[in-house]
């Protein structure tokens, strides 16, 4: 029986029996004395490296922390160096001044009534001179304007007029069909165009126009008349130097007001 088991015995065999009994013994001694482990030098090195894990995740980011007080303010840097001086500009053309040139009747641009040119750096222009008026009348085709206004409080009147003058006095008389008053809101007879802010009127008529009327209307016995009479001793239409306005009065001892703006074309 002892040859069987002699015959079996081998030195790794015996080898690993003596390991597993001092283990077994090392460790019940250590048990029984309170061995403590309290620093890795006491653990074999490569023991430490079987012992080590791998780093984990990431965790997640925490809260942003309060901000921090400003610093303090930096020293103030030096002073650039000066750039260098331009180079000086070109000098500039001499302006030219306006020049005059008269115009006589030989030159188109103005005609026989002649006239001057004008020439500058920006080019020239022409000013004629007027068509000479034949003294003491308008002439046939010029417009002349004026105003006019009619303040009265007459306790009995029935009738309130007002003078209409020509600065510069027709070449003739206007008769009744020639004259025209034009009420605020009526529309423009034969020979008036405009209104009472800018009055106009065709050649050989006299218009008038009331701006405003209050406590007086147009006449029943005629609005304009002038100083030419017709057969029977009747004034009619415009004399060469104006004519007269006359309105009639709506309700008497009232205040009775009109204005008005006028315009005649020799």
């Amino acid at each position: 029986m002892f040859s069987k088991i002699r015959s079996k015995l081998t030195y790794a065999n015996v080898a690993m029996t003596v390991a597993v009994v001092f283990a077994m013994s090392g460790g019940a001694y250590a048990a029984s004395k309170g061995v403590l482990i309290t620093s890795t030098k006491q653990i074999s090195s490569k023991v430490l490296k079987t012992l080590k894990g791998k780093p984990g995740p990431a965790g997640p980011a925490g809260p942003a922390g309060p901000a921090g007080p400003a610093g303090a303010a930096g020293a103030k840097g030096e002073n650039g160096q000066p750039g260098k001086d331009g180079t000086n500009g070109k000098d500039g053309a001499d302006g030219q001044s306006v020049t005059s040139k008269q115009l006589g009747a030989q030159d188109a641009a103005c005609g026989k009534n002649g006239g001057s040119e004008f020439s500058g750096v920006s080019g020239s222009t022409t000013a004629c001179n007027g068509s000479p008026w034949t003294v003491g009348s308008l002439p046939k085709g010029a417009t002349e304007m004026g105003e006019w206004n009619l303040t009265s409080y007459p306790p009995e009147a029935l009738f309130v007029g007002t003078s209409i003058s020509f600065s510069v006095p027709l070449a003739s008389t206007l008769d009744k069909a020639h004259v025209h008053f034009i009420k605020p809101g009526d529309p423009n007879p034969t020979g008036c165009s405009g209104n009472y802010e800018k009055p106009e009127a065709a050649s050989g008529n006299l218009c008038v126009f009331a701006g405003s009327m209050f406590n007086v209307t147009e006449s029943p016995a005629g609005t304009l008349f002038g100083l030419t009479e017709e057969a029977g001793g009747e004034l009619v239409g415009a004399d060469r130097a104006g004519a007269q306005l006359n309105l009639f009065v709506e309700k008497k001892e009232e205040l009775e007001i009109a204005k008005g703006s006028w315009a005649v074309t020799g």
